[in-house]
């Protein structure tokens, strides 16, 4: 009865919080709060209390501990998204989202076994997963945190909370790139697209690079390849591979600012005449 209290006023907090206007960023540092007060209460109790059976320790942390950890996770990461997304430009915008999605897939990979267990409903192996005792006896590959408190964790609880945590982040992410994608079809970005060669796309970037275009110079050729490669829809291929092609050719090894700066002259000889 103790925990379902605690739930349900946890949940009336976070409806509040979830349904009010307000930014992302204030959104999460207050449900970040809310989690937190949450996990505080049920860890005293657990600290004062203990469990009276092994499957009451089982079910809670299987079943109660994760409802407060899984938001305190996913706000967790909106906080770090928005604080660290790019402000301004809308490409960069999507490229850090897409990175943020490719590191919650890695994680889900890393884990494949244990979220088959959990979502066909097994319990076979829950004395081990969910109790503390075998806190330290499971190979775990990479956990969080690195200390964990015998009296509260148990080798996979976190694990289980982070993979529901990760879903729910999961899907913020698809809202984010939806609105973003929109703000591009908006500005008609999303129908330019890079129809010459992988080489050529090399070259011009590494050229913009050398000659101080962007940012007086001041970023990296990887920067410049991942934004106007997301900007102009470029295939991904191996940039600093193709540049020592490049570089080995055995005629011009500038071969797209030649050609570009032939058929220019040509077009202004033609124009004037």
């Amino acid at each position: 009865m103790f925990y379902a209290n605690i739930i349900n006023e946890f949940n009336e907090k976070i409806a509040e919080f979830e349904e009010a206007t307000t930014t992302e960023l204030v959104k999460a540092n207050e449900c970040i709060k809310i989690s937190s007060w949450a996990l505080d209460t049920f860890k005293a109790h657990v600290t004062s209390n203990g469990f009276e059976t092994l499957k009451d320790e089982i079910s809670f942390f299987k079943g109660i501990k994760c409802q407060p950890m899984k938001y305190l996770i996913h706000y967790t990461e909106i906080r770090s998204c928005e604080l660290r997304l790019p402000k301004s430009d809308v490409n960069q915008q999507l490229s850090y989202l897409a990175k943020q999605t490719k590191k919650v897939n890695q994680f889900f990979g890393r884990h494949t076994e244990f979220l088959l267990y959990m979502e066909q409903g097994y319990s076979h192996f829950d004395e081990h997963y969910f109790t503390r005792e075998n806190l330290n006896n499971n190979a775990v590959v990479k956990s969080y945190p690195y200390y964990k408190d015998s009296i509260f964790n148990t080798s996979h609880d976190e694990i289980w909370a982070r993979i529901k945590g990760l879903a729910m982040y999961a899907n913020y992410l698809k809202k984010r790139k939806n609105i973003l994608s929109h703000k591009l079809q908006e500005l008609g970005l999303d129908k330019l697209k890079w129809t010459g060669s992988y080489a050529s796309f090399v070259e011009m970037a590494y050229g913009l690079k050398i000659m101080g275009c962007i940012n007086q110079g001041n970023v990296d050729i990887k920067t410049i390849i991942e934004v106007l490669g997301e900007m102009l829809d470029v295939p991904r291929g191996n940039h600093s591979r193709t540049y020592s092609e490049l570089k080995a050719r055995k005629g011009s090894r500038i071969k797209f600012f030649e050609e570009a700066g032939k058929k220019l002259r040509e077009k202004m000889d033609d124009e004037d005449g």
